[in-house]
C-alpha cells in the first residue's frame, strides 16, 4: 500500500514538474525569439534560421532553470494533492511526512538524472552548434565557422583561427597567402594573435615561403597583422561556457591560466553545474514546507508566486556571488557552492518543524 502511495505522489510531480517546463519553455522561447528579432536581415540569417537557433538552445535553457522548474513542478503537484484533501488522507492511513519527502525527492532524482544528462551531452553541442549556424547564415560570404574553428577569406588570403579565448586573444591562427594566378605564396602559423593598442600582433610566428624549387622557414618572435579584420568574426570562435563540457571546460580554464588569463568564469561555471543535481534536490526540499508547513491553508497561486520568488532569489544570489568570483578573484568553488548552503539550512530548518508536528 505505503509503495503505491509513493509512486502516485512521484507520478503527481513529475506530471505537474512538465506542465510547469512547458509554460516556462514556452515563454522563454518567444522571448528569446523576440530577441533575435533585431538579428534577422542580416545577410542570410531570416526568420526561419533564428527559430532554428533558439530551439537549438532550449535544451541548455532547460537545464539552466532546472532547479526552478522542479521546485515549480513540486509545488504544484502537491498543491494539487493538498487541495483535493488526498495527503490528508495519505495522513491518517499512515503516511508519514518523512514517507512523502522521500516519494517527492525520488521522483525527483529521476528528473534530474535525465536532465543533467541532456545538460551536459546534449546542451553544449547543440549551443555551439546553433553559434555557429548563424554566424554562417550572418557572414557565410565573408566567414565560416566549424567545430574546429572559424575561416576567413580576405583579398588573396584564407586565414583559419582555432579558438579565440574572447575577442581579444586568439590561439592557433593559420594564414595561406597566394599571389594573383592562386599560386600559394607563403604559409604563416602564429600560436596566438592578441589585441594591443588597437593593433593586432602576431606571436611566436612561423613563415614558410614557397619558391619554385624550394622553400624558406622563418622564426619571429612578434609580427603585426597586415590585413583588414572584423572582430565580429570571431563571434563563433569565442567559446562561452555553456558551449562546453565538463571536461572541456577544465581543460580550456588551464588554457587561459597557461596565457596568464582570468579563468574565474568558466571555473565557476564548472562547479555551478557540479552542484546543479545538489541544488535541484535542495529546491525541492524546499517546496514541500510551502505546500504542508506555514502555507497549507495559502491558495496554489499564492503557493506558486513565493516558490518563483525563493526560486529567482537562489538565481540572483548564485548570479551575485559568481560576478563576485570573478571581479573580486573569491573562490569559484565556494561561490557556487554557498548558495546550496543556504537553502539547505532554510529547508532543513522548515522541515524540521513540520516533520515534528
Amino acid at each position: 500500500m505505503m509503495k503505491i502511495l509513493g509512486r502516485y505522489i512521484a507520478k503527481i510531480v513529475v506530471q505537474a514538474t512538465l506542465m510547469a517546463a512547458l509554460i516556462i519553455i514556452s515563454i522563454s522561447f518567444i522571448l528569446s525569439l523576440m530577441a533575435e528579432a533585431k538579428s534577422i536581415g542580416s545577410g542570410e540569417y531570416g526568420f526561419t534560421q533564428s527559430i532554428f537557433y533558439v530551439l537549438m538552445r532550449m535544451p541548455g535553457e532547460v537545464y539552466h532553470f532546472s532547479p526552478l522548474l522542479l521546485l515549480l513542478g513540486s509545488i504544484i503537484g502537491l498543491s494539487m494533492l493538498s487541495t483535493h484533501r488526498e495527503l490528508a488522507v495519505m495522513r491518517t492511513s499512515g503516511y508519514s511526512i518523512r514517507q512523502i519527502i522521500t516519494s517527492v525527492l525520488l521522483a525527483a532524482f529521476m528528473m534530474i538524472v535525465i536532465i543533467s544528462l541532456m545538460g551536459e551531452w546534449l546542451a553544449p553541442a547543440l549551443n555551439h552548434k546553433a553559434v555557429i549556424q548563424k554566424e554562417n547564415a550572418q557572414h557565410g560570404s565573408e566567414a565560416v565557422a566549424t567545430a574546429s574553428g572559424t575561416w576567413l577569406h580576405i583579398d588573396n588570403n584564407f586565414i583559419h583561427l582555432q579558438n579565440a579565448v574572447n575577442r581579444h586573444h586568439v590561439n592557433g591562427v593559420t594564414r595561406y597567402q597566394f599571389d594573383n594566378e592562386r599560386k600559394l605564396e607563403a604559409v604563416y602559423y602564429a600560436q596566438s594573435m592578441v589585441l594591443e593598442d588597437n593593433q593586432w600582433m602576431l606571436k611566436n610566428v612561423v613563415k614558410t615561403s614557397f619558391y619554385p624549387m624550394r622553400t624558406k622557414s622563418q622564426f619571429m618572435a612578434e609580427l603585426p597583422w597586415d590585413l583588414k579584420f572584423n572582430a565580429r568574426f570571431l563571434n563563433a570562435s569565442v567559446l562561452e561556457p555553456n558551449e562546453l563540457s565538463l571536461p572541456a571546460l577544465v581543460r580550456f580554464a588551464r588554457n587561459l591560466e597557461k596565457n596568464g588569463l582570468q579563468s574565474s568564469e568558466y571555473r565557476f561555471n564548472f562547479w555551478q553545474r557540479i552542484f546543479q543535481p545538489i541544488a535541484s534536490l535542495v529546491m525541492i526540499f524546499l517546496a514541500i514546507p510551502f505546500v504542508l508547513g506555514a502555507l497549507s491553508q495559502a491558495s496554489m497561486g499564492l503557493r506558486i508566486v513565493l516558490g518563483i520568488l525563493a526560486g529567482f532569489t537562489f538565481f540572483i544570489l548564485n548570479e551575485l556571488l559568481g560576478q563576485m568570483s570573478i571581479v573580486y578573484q573569491l573562490s569559484p568553488f565556494f561561490a557556487a557552492l554557498l548558495p546550496i548552503v543556504v537553502f539547505v539550512f532554510v529547508g532543513m530548518f522548515l522541515s524540521r518543524r513540520l516533520i515534528r508536528t
